[in-house]
């Protein structure tokens, strides 16, 4: 109803679907919290390193100098990865980056 006169035309793909980002992010924390995962965000928990050794991540150091040790994490922190691992992305909205390692070498990481 909204469109210019100039549009005489469109497609339609039934195959695509759009999700409110606000409404998906709310429902995946409240289940990884219902699932025990822990959230640790702020100044106090900025990540300065990764413990990588042999593809498996055993921890992380904070900028605080302090130590976390998990049998799973989750670094979320979007395009400022590459202050933690060589990647090559650089802030902009809508970017993301996917990564195949080749099959002569373990992963860098792995669940």
């Amino acid at each position: 109803p909204n469109l210019s006169s100039n549009v005489v035309g469109g497609w339609w793909f039934p195959e695509d679907a759009s999700v409110d980002t606000r409404r998906l992010v709310g429902s995946l924390k409240a289940a990884c919290i219902g699932a025990g995962v822990q959230f640790l965000c702020g100044k106090n928990y900025e990540v300065s390193s990764l413990d990588l050794e042999e593809g498996n991540c055993n921890g992380l150091w904070l900028k605080t100098g302090k130590y976390i040790a998990a049998k799973s994490i989750l670094v979320a922190n979007g395009s400022w990865m590459r202050t933690l691992l060589p990647v090559p992305i650089e802030p902009h909205k809508g970017q993301s980056l996917s990564l195949r390692m080749p099959k002569d070498r373990p992963p860098i990481l792995r669940r």
